[in-house]
């Protein structure tokens, strides 16, 4: 079983030991090998904003460094570990970078199947929005999120005390995480996961003419078929929690559609001169 844990931190401190923590709880249960990606040491050029990894696909970005060799280490791997320092209440500037860089898996997301969880190590305060901003984007690309990791440890080469104390989860979070990565159980979906799926479906089957790389993806997936209920087959699936994401997701396709006809009625008027 692979993990590997992409670091925010601009240094190996405490950030990169809690992580070592974690690894080390893990691989005590055996059968698990565990790579530290830091950031740090990536070649790793912020966006530019062109949109090109939307317009074109992901091989059309004009930065060539470490985005594609991370991603794929990423896919390979049974679950990934998104580790942080709290700078000023978020993640840190790093990681937030690297989740820029992969802005366009937002709208094609990728890695199910796979674990995410969320390690952040604070001084002070900022767990809560550092955290819950990890869980989000890990979710939205494809990931199953299982929980967080929280720390709170005093800077290094401060005289700074230990301002409070967390329960200190690592080695209940590793037992959960490895009893996952070895049985493989069907994704409980929540009334929130069939809402995203739903409501993102009702867009892109409607932007073939605006973005066909996302039109083509979702196509490509199968997730446009009138029978597709969620990104994976490998979930368990309820009619209840779909019903309401279902209605959401219909009306808000009405909306588009009514939109989407009207600035083609501006366009055709345009045209004529009228």
């Amino acid at each position: 079983m692979k993990v590997v844990a992409v670091q925010g931190s601009p240094h190996t401190g405490n950030t990169y030991a809690r992580v070592e923590q974690f690894a080390e709880a893990l691989r005590s249960l055996g059968d698990v090998t565990f790579e530290h990606i830091q950031l740090k040491d990536a070649k790793l050029e912020p966006c530019r904003g062109c949109f090109a990894c939307f317009s074109h696909g992901e091989d059309a970005c004009p930065l060539k460094d470490d985005r594609e060799a991370i991603e794929h280490k990423m896919f390979h791997a049974d679950a990934v570990v998104f580790a942080s320092p709290v700078y000023a209440m978020h993640i840190s500037s790093l990681l937030k970078r690297f989740v820029d860089r992969l802005a366009y898996t937002f709208h094609r997301p990728r890695y199910f199947g796979r674990y995410a969880l969320g390690l952040c190590v604070t001084g002070g305060i900022g767990l809560k929005p550092a955290l819950q901003y990890i869980r989000m984007f890990s979710g939205a690309w494809g990931f199953e999120h299982i929980g967080s990791l929280r720390y709170i440890d005093p800077p290094r080469h401060s005289a700074m005390p230990r301002l409070m104390k967390t329960k200190d989860r690592t080695r209940d979070m590793a037992g959960k995480l490895h009893e996952l990565m070895r049985t493989k159980p069907a994704r409980r979906l929540t009334s929130g996961d069939y809402l995203m799926f739903h409501m993102m479906r009702a867009v892109y089957k409607r932007m073939k003419p605006f973005a066909p790389v996302d039109h083509a993806y979702w196509q490509e997936q199968g997730w446009l078929a009138s029978g597709a209920r969620y990104f994976t087959e490998h979930a368990r699936t309820g009619v209840l929690k779909s019903l309401y994401p279902r209605l959401a997701a219909w009306c808000m396709g009405r909306v588009i559609d009514k939109e989407l006809a009207k600035s083609e009625n501006t366009r055709k008027g345009g045209d004529t001169g009228q």
